[in-house]
């Protein structure tokens, strides 16, 4: 069956992760601001982020209780909001890729991404321009790996799984997507992709 649809994860991919992931200049800008530790952070984060992500606390909430969690110095969720997203940014060249790609392709993305934020990114890097859905654990309520978020893309897209090829950077969340029919690519970087995008035939 041809690809017609390229679903793709947005962090680690498209763009930057949410956190402080792969980011030491994000981290001290935490930090040194609120007073708290590589392990405080993670802490602050693992207590909130599975409600913030599935839509069930706003972005405030967030803030507040990961803030509190991390025994910052200060409670100051504007701050907290601002630092975030100066340290938003594409990765590499992929939104120069995905224009390419729509031109011969459909494309989507699914992501774990809470309400604010996907709609915070889907302003500021126009994302409807190059996804014609987005599917996202703020919005459903779902996370991958669980096999429902991958079904719901898929019927929103009206296309048959055997059309479609996922791509993202965690290991995990690829064997859903192969249960349910598509092809599957872990991203490891831009040059490879498109090695890996070449190699199946893949226009752009």
């Amino acid at each position: 069956m041809k690809i017609t649809t390229l679903i793709f994860d947005l962090g680690h991919v498209v763009l930057t992760n949410d956190w402080h992931d792969d980011c030491p200049e994000k981290f001290q800008a935490y930090s040194d601001y609120f007073g708290i530790t590589y392990d405080d952070m993670e802490r602050g984060w693992d207590a909130f982020w599975p409600q913030f992500s599935t839509g069930k606390v706003t972005e405030d909430e967030f803030w507040n209780g990961f803030l509190k969690i991390a025994g910052a110095k200060k409670i100051d969720i504007k701050q907290a909001k601002k630092l975030w997203k100066e340290y938003q940014k594409p990765i590499e060249d992929m939104l120069g890729l995905l224009q390419k790609l729509k031109k011969h392709n459909r494309l989507a993305a699914l992501t774990t991404l809470s309400r604010e934020w996907l709609d915070y990114k889907r302003k500021k890097y126009d994302l409807d321009s190059y996804f014609e859905v987005i599917v996202s654990s703020g919005y459903s309520g779902l996370v991958k790996p669980d096999p429902k978020i991958y079904k719901m893309v898929v019927k929103q897209l009206n296309v048959k799984p055997g059309e479609c090829l996922f791509i993202d950077d965690a290991q995990r969340t690829l064997p859903p997507a192969g249960e349910l029919g598509m092809k599957t690519i872990l991203f490891s970087g831009q040059s490879e992709l498109e090695r890996n995008l070449q190699e199946l035939g893949i226009k752009y």
